[in-house]
């Protein structure tokens, strides 16, 4: 058992795997590095800070004894410490190392001192207390130590002679009682034996065997009995007639009674007269293979029967059976006086851990108490100790190896506090913290803390931590070796100290991909190292790869969760092996006021030296301490002033954070200077055109300074923000130097924090903002009604709005405008209106938005600065894209921003306006051919005729998608009167057919409105792609005709529609018709023109024709003699038409002169021309007479 916990200890150091560490805070290039010839590979095992020494803990293995070595820094010599005044031979001095911090004692132990009694093998502690100086032993003691307990016993031997045992059987019995009797012939035992059957036969009894020791004498004559097995019988005969004084019992031992049988018992009995015997029974053979029938031996043991009872199967076992048996003999004789199925400190193990604080000694023993552990509280000279273990002792606690670890708890009350390791409490590992009573007598358990993962080893390693360094323990942090997780092996517990104990606060973890690393293997509590104030930790982690250390910087409240630094053992030495396996670190070794933590390996340790901490202060300056705004200006950039820039003093200065440094602080910098970094386009260039510029200067405790100049590029839009300047600086670390030149060069090489080592500052434009040097803007926005009054929507429409843009306070800087504008259009162009034109403008459209239904455009104004009092309008354009959607109306919103207006005045920063749309109507009305143009009266004629003017309307559907509105026909119609001897009255018909009503208009024609109708014809329709019209005259001659007279008529039709939605495509010429009848009223008949062929009263119509117009006249001849000269009256229908005329005519029929013709005919312009677009109809042909007839 000895063994194994020693073992066990060791691989907590075994081999390893893993790689890189950061240079925070210790050194690891220039190392140092102590061993000693032939110290074995256990040489660093345990390592501790002693006064300036080191001293090296070096258990033996196999023959080899351990030692202890005191390395010398100075010299990296190393030497035995002397034990002079030990009579001990220590095979694990070195396993446990503890020093008073306070007064700097060395306790050193070997938890396995060994001693023979009666060939059991006893371990305890030796250990010894040594000065700071190490000049030969102090004080040394033997804690949990047992002298050798003769505690007297008589055995008897009662077996079976029955007849169910074969003679070789009955053989083999004998043998194993002769056996059993030869291993413990130097003990304290004294033996009888008894063969038992019907009856019983005492073979010798232990008078017997004190006159003859021989076992094969005294079984020798042995006769097997072959009868019953009367097995109570036998036992009170045992009891009655054996323990017997005067036959040699001695009246202070303890009774034992070993019965050995083959079978089941023929007789029953009461055997209370055996009660005070302790009985083993061991059962062989067949008999026994079932349960019950080995329940029947409980019978005839000793309680608990579980204890007391064993079952072979055959008797060949018989010969392996004894050291099963020694132990419980030896139970029987060491422990005589106790429970006497446990140890008590026969194998306590003590010294396997240690601590020391003002000369109060704590051991651990971890054997003690069937190896539940506890630990030995040394008195002051080291001979006498106090146990305290798990109180009440449970069966769980058993082999919990409490004390596998100690160490003290430092608290400012007046009684002490203890925390205690036990790695395999119920496998998943306990810590239990003991307070000592006030008056010191005794301790108490006030708290466990329990693993919580299978076979980690949780307690496996303890660490109190003062983090702030006021005598109070804040933190106590517990080791779990061989815990598993995310593939990393080890992990440590951090708990803090509260008011009823520690909790559970955080944990500490190494690299992933070493499951078997053993972080957490060794844990110290280093002093100050980075000079923050607050302890650091080092960790060791034996097995990732040569091994590694984990530092982990204090920080208020606890500990840094992440490592500050990492050190591989690689990249100490290429041969290294389990370095980490133990760490200590309080004390300068070198002389330079720093702390230096030793590291144990494999044979050898490893002493790393602290780096002085450092800050760097810097300062950087400007002068100009401002930009002027004359140097960025595009005006100024075409200009031929030289341009200054701007100086730039950046200065340097080291501050030790380590204040407890005694050398020379030489910080060797790399620094890079950069301008506007977080822009592709920085607004300040170093010579060159360079963004960055870098440099190196050597830092030390005063300021150090260098000084740069940099200018600035045309045109520089943002002058609101001032240019970032960024400092950026780190160490220079040199390579190539020696490996021992600390020994040589007190100059030690500084370190930063690892911090960013950025500073970062500003240089501001001028700005023109008043005494405050604050500037205020208002920047106030709105829409000009100057801008498009509507949208109509035609292929070629376009849409222009007008902005008002005004700032009524102090320069306003960034100017910003955003204008959102519907889908349908398509921005154009945006242009400053004058006399503003030369103030800047640039606008592009944003990428459009899925989600979003408006498009934006973006415009940067005045850039960079738009002056206080400004007022510009701002005009942006748009196309019109087709195939979109349109509702009665679009908005478009606008907002400015910029980078100086508070928040208080953005109100009139928004402006909205709303366009109606208007849909184009396409209609297109005409007169027909087959309206009547003409009506002559003569005397004998018919006194009625029907005039009938026939009209087409064409609605063409619109190309965007919108209902077609409700539309109205109006047709005009002369007044219904009696003039002269003439009366007409008018009507409406249409097709297809609709409800119309009249309106009686109260008015007259005249000349200037010749056509202007007497009333009017309302007749709503729906859309129809053509409408017929039908306007019907219905005239009467009523009275005489006393003289010729030509009377004009006209009906006019025309389109309506709602004007506020929509609009003419083509203009409202389009949608507007009239026909002219004339009417010839005659008092003397007319005869036809001979050979003429026509109808009295007919006209006959010619046309004629040009390229650019065209003209429709209408003649009427009256026929007569040819000696007479005619009358003609010719009708002109066109734009400005004032009636029917009279013009002379030629004796041959034509109609005067062409060019006195052309005078009286109005020019009517192309309906077709005016349809701007519409093709062209073909010229009618009338009444089969072709243009050239007409002219």
């Amino acid at each position: 058992m000895n063994s194994y916990i020693i073992i066990t200890r060791l691989l907590l150091s075994g081999p390893s795997l893993f790689a890189l560490a950061s240079g925070y805070n210790l050194e690891v290039r220039h190392v140092q590095n102590f061993s000693f010839p032939h110290a074995g590979r256990h040489f660093g095992y345990r390592v501790l800070q002693v006064g300036d020494r080191v001293v090296v803990g070096a258990p033996g293995e196999g023959n080899s004894t351990g030692n202890l070595y005191q390395c010398q820094p100075g010299t990296g010599h190393c030497l035995p410490v002397s034990l002079s005044g030990s009579n001990y031979t220590s095979k694990y001095l070195g396993m446990t190392l503890a020093t008073d911090f306070i007064s700097g004692k060395l306790l050193a132990c070997d938890p396995g001192l060994s001693r023979t009694c009666d060939q059991n093998v006893y371990l305890s502690g030796l250990c010894y207390l040594f000065h700071q100086n190490l000049r030969g032993v102090v004080l040394q003691g033997r804690p949990g130590y047992q002298e050798c307990i003769k505690g007297n016993v008589d055995l008897v031997f009662l077996f079976d002679g029955s007849m169910s045992l074969q003679q070789d059987e009955f053989q083999k019995i004998l043998d194993f009682m002769k056996d059993v009797m030869k291993k413990l012939s130097n003990s304290s035992y004294q033996f009888a034996a008894v063969q038992f059957s019907t009856d019983c036969k005492t073979e010798f009894n232990f008078l017997d065997y004190v006159k003859v020791k021989n076992p094969d004498v005294l079984l020798g004559k042995v006769v097997h009995m072959r009868l019953l097995t009367n097995t109570f019988g036998a036992i009170n005969y045992v009891a009655r007639e054996v323990f017997r004084q005067d036959l040699g019992a001695r009246p202070d031992a303890t009774k034992v009674l070993i019965i050995i049988t083959d079978g089941e018992a023929t007789d029953r009995a009461n055997i209370d007269s055996a009660k005070d015997i302790i009985r083993y029974i061991i059962g062989i053979g067949k008999h026994f293979a079932t349960k019950r029938s080995q329940e029947t031996l409980h019978q005839f043991a000793s309680k608990p029967a579980e204890e007391f009872v064993k079952i072979l199967d055959t008797f060949e076992k018989l010969k392996d059976l004894f050291t099963e048996l020694q132990k419980k003999i030896y139970v029987i004789e060491g422990t005589s006086k106790q429970d006497l199925t446990s140890f008590n400190m026969e194998l306590s193990s003590s010294g396997l851990s240690a601590d020391i604080s003002q000369d109060r000694c704590i051991v651990g023993a971890v054997g003690a108490k069937d190896w539940a552990g506890g630990f030995l509280d040394l008195k002051a000279d080291l001979q006498d100790d106090a146990f305290v273990g798990n109180e009440p002792l449970t069966p769980e606690a058993r082999a919990g190896y409490l004390g596998y670890t100690v160490t003290w708890l430092y608290s400012r009350g007046l009684t002490s506090l203890l925390a205690a390791g036990a790695p395999r409490y119920q496998h998943v590992g306990r810590v239990v913290l003991f307070q000592e009573s006030k008056d010191k007598e005794h301790w108490s358990q006030i708290q466990k803390i329990d693993g919580n993962q299978i076979g980690s080893y949780f307690g496996g390693e303890l660490c109190g931590v003062d983090i702030d360094q006021d005598g109070e323990t804040e933190l106590l942090l517990i080791g779990a070796p061989l815990f598993y997780g995310e593939q990393r092996g080890g992990r440590v517990f951090i708990y803090q100290r509260e008011q009823l104990g520690f909790e559970a606060v955080s944990e500490l973890q190494g690299e992933p991909g070493y499951p078997l690393g053993r972080f957490g293997a060794a844990i110290t509590a280093l002093t100050d190292i980075n000079g923050d104030g607050l302890v650091d930790v080092a960790v060791g982690a034996p097995l990732e790869e040569k091994g590694a250390v984990y530092i982990f910087n204090g920080q208020h409240g606890g500990l840094s969760p992440q490592p500050s630094q990492r050190i591989e053992g690689i990249q100490v030495f290429s041969g290294i092996q389990w370095f980490g396996r133990s760490i200590h670190g309080v004390k300068d070794l070198g002389g330079d006021g720093l702390t230096d933590v030793a590291v144990g390996a494999e044979g050898q340790v490893i002493v790393l030296s602290s780096r002085p901490v450092v800050d760097i202060l810097t300062h950087i300056s400007f002068s100009p301490a401002e930009i002027p705004v004359h140097e960025v200006e595009c005006s100024h950039s075409t200009s031929n002033k030289k341009k200054e820039g701007v100086n730039i003093t950046v200065c340097f200065q080291v501050k030790p954070l380590t204040l407890q440094f005694r050398g020379r602080l030489v910080a060797n910098l790399i620094y890079t200077l950069q301008l506007d970094g977080h822009r592709t386009r920085s607004r300040g260039l170093f010579p060159g055109g360079r963004q960055e510029l870098s440099g190196n200067i050597a830092v030390t405790r005063d300021w150090s300074c260098i000084k740069l100049w940099f200018h600035f590029p045309v045109c520089i839009q943002d002058l609101i923000s001032p240019i970032n300047v960024s400092l950026n600086f780190s160490l220079w670390e040199e390579e190539e130097t020696p490996r021992d030149k600390r020994a040589l060069d007190r100059d030690i090489r500084p370190i930063l924090r690892p911090l960013p080592h950025v500073a970062n500052t500003e240089i501001p434009f001028e700005k023109n903002c008043g005494e405050d040097k604050k500037c205020e803007a208002d920047l106030g926005l709105s829409f000009s009604p100057a801008g498009s009054r509507v949208l109509r929507l035609i292929p070629s429409a376009s849409l222009s709005v007008e902005l008002i843009l005004s700032n009524l306070r102090e320069d306003a800087y960034s100017v910003h405008l955003n204008l959102s504008f519907p889908q349908g259009l398509s921005f154009r162009k945006v242009e400053m209106l004058k006399p503003h034109s030369q103030i800047p403008v640039s606008c592009e459209e944003l990428p459009e938005v899925a989600k979003l239904m408006n498009r934006i455009v973006s415009c940067n104004v005045s850039s960079p600065i738009f002056r206080a009092g400004s007022v510009v309008a701002i005009q942006v354009m748009f196309h019109m894209l087709l195939n979109s959607s349109w509702g009665d109306s679009v908005e478009l919103h606008a907002n400015v921003s910029c980078h100086n207006e508070d928040s208080g005045l953005l109100e009139n920063n928004l402006a909205t306006t709303t366009i109606p749309v208007l849909y184009p109507i396409n209609i297109l009305t005409e007169d027909k051919e087959n309206s009547t143009l003409y009506v002559g009266f003569t005397p004998k004629g018919p006194k009625m005729y029907f005039v009938e003017h026939f009209y087409q309307v064409r609605i063409q559907p619109s190309i965007y998608d919108h209902k077609v509105p409700a539309l109205e026909a109006l047709i005009g119609v002369p007044v219904s009167h009696s003039e002269g001897p003439i009366t007409h009255k008018w009507n409406v018909e249409m097709e297809p057919p609709v409800t119309c009503y009249r309106e009686d208009l109260d008015r007259l024609p005249s000349v200037a409105e010749p056509c202007l109708p007497g009333a009017r014809f309302h007749c709503p329709f729906v859309y129809k792609e053509e409408i017929f019209v039908k306007v019907i005259g219905t005239i009467e001659l009523v009275e005489k005709i006393e003289a010729s007279s030509m009377v004009s008529l006209c009906s006019s039709l025309s389109v309506s529609f709602n004007s506020i939605k929509h609009f003419h495509l083509y203009g409202s010429n389009a949608s507007m018709a009239q026909v002219w009848s004339c009417l010839l009223r005659s008092p003397r008949e007319q005869g036809s023109a001979e050979g003429s062929g026509e109808p009295q009263g007919r006209a006959r119509r010619a046309r004629a024709k040009s390229s650019r117009a065209s003209w429709e006249v209408w003649a009427l001849q009256e026929q007569g003699r040819a000696h007479r000269l005619p009358t003609v009256k010719a009708v002109s229908l066109g734009e400005g038409f004032a009636g029917c005329h009279e013009l002379p005519v030629t004796a041959g029929g034509q109609v005067g002169h062409r060019d006195t013709r052309l005078r009286h005919v109005r020019q009517r312009a192309s309906l077709m021309q005016l349809s701007k677009g519409y093709p062209p109809h073909a010229h009618r042909e009338h009444d089969g007479m072709s243009s050239k007839q007409s002219e």
